[in-house]
């Protein structure tokens, strides 16, 4: 069980899940465990960068080097990992609403529930569509990779409309939907993907999620060399 739920003990029937200590590892604040450049971790680290948390450690992982701490926290090795006292989180989408959570200023999803219900339905569509398509592209066979590249932007360009209706993507609030807008559409050049004339909506809004100052204090080295 511990591998499947690292840092999470299983409750009484109707009890509470209770963190647990896990041993070997000594730490005191948070520590986000990320890749240099990753999707997903940048998500993460951008959420983490708009609550500006005290004391926040992250740890950019070395390419072929395994974290000790990373394994004995969570051995299935899942990056990005969230690790804060006892608890141990492996799941993007778990992480980013556990830290709006945890510190809920400034807000990143609506309070209203039906608002916080569409953003909830944006991001599992993201994930679902268009994760595997930027995993392809980067990782697949050639032809794998191009035809991804072209599905990624068909995507982008059917949707184009949506980007332009309000400041932020389906909200006039900047949300968590917004930083992992701007992890993905940063990478566009370096996968490929050029959205032509069509995609002008889509370059205006990728334009104010990259001006924000948040934004530039996510990047890591590597992620800056992508533009």
């Amino acid at each position: 069980m511990s591998s499947l739920l690292p840092g999470l003990a299983m409750p009484p029937r109707g009890g509470k899940v209770k963190p647990v200590p896990v041993p070997g590892v000594a730490r005191t604040g948070m520590t986000i465990y990320s890749h240099a450049d990753d999707l997903a971790s940048h998500w993460v680290r951008m959420v983490a960068a708009e609550k500006d948390i005290d004391g926040l450690h992250v740890e950019l992982l070395k390419p072929g080097v395994k974290s000790e701490d990373l394994l004995v926290l969570d051995p299935t090795y899942t990056v990005p990992t969230l690790a804060d006292r006892e608890v141990v989180l492996n799941a993007p989408r778990v992480i980013v609403e556990y830290l709006d959570e945890r510190y809920p200023h400034p807000p990143m999803m609506p309070v209203e529930p039906s608002a916080r219900a569409r953003l909830r339905l944006a991001l599992l569509r993201i994930e679902l569509d268009l994760f595997p398509l930027v995993q392809a592209i980067k990782a697949g066979p050639a032809g794998v990779a191009q035809k991804a590249r072209k599905r990624l932007h068909e995507n982008l360009i059917a949707g184009a409309s949506l980007f332009a209706v309000r400041n932020y993507f389906l909200s006039g609030e900047y949300s968590c939907v917004d930083a992992l807008w701007a992890a993905l559409l940063w990478r566009l050049p370096s996968l490929g993907v050029e959205l032509g004339a069509g995609g002008q909506p889509v370059h205006r809004y990728a334009e104010r999620l990259f001006g924000r100052p948040t934004f530039v204090q996510s990047l890591t080295p590597v992620e800056r060399a992508l533009r």
